[in-house]
């Protein structure tokens, strides 16, 4: 994974989970957008859930096309099952993806 910068809209009023965001490892970071997403799509939030499938791609290092271009896409069908709000399906698959990303990489 490169090092890339993600951009979270924190909520000023929680500085938690400003403090959470700003001083996580770049794989934690992956773990709290599948978080995100899977919130998102709980809640049926087409726009969070998007940004969370979108950050998930903009993170994606295509110098290792073997492991990205898959990943791409899934992220891909997730994006257009979120367009088609077909929550649970999305929901199920960025488990099991958080499932595996947390015991690859030991992150909660």
């Amino acid at each position: 994974m490169t090092n890339t910068n993600f951009r979270f809209q924190a909520n000023d009023s929680d500085p938690y989970l400003t403090q959470r965001i700003t001083s996580a490892s770049p794989e934690q970071l992956i773990a709290y957008i599948y978080d995100a997403i899977l919130v998102a799509c709980t809640n049926q939030d087409q726009e969070r859930a998007l940004r969370g499938l979108m950050a998930l791609i903009d993170s994606l290092n295509f110098d290792y096309q073997d492991i990205a271009l898959p990943m791409f896409q899934l992220y891909q069908y997730c994006l257009d099952q979120v367009r088609r709000r077909n929550y649970e399906e999305v929901k199920y698959l960025i488990g099991e993806f958080k499932t595996a990303w947390a015991e690859a990489m030991n992150v909660k």
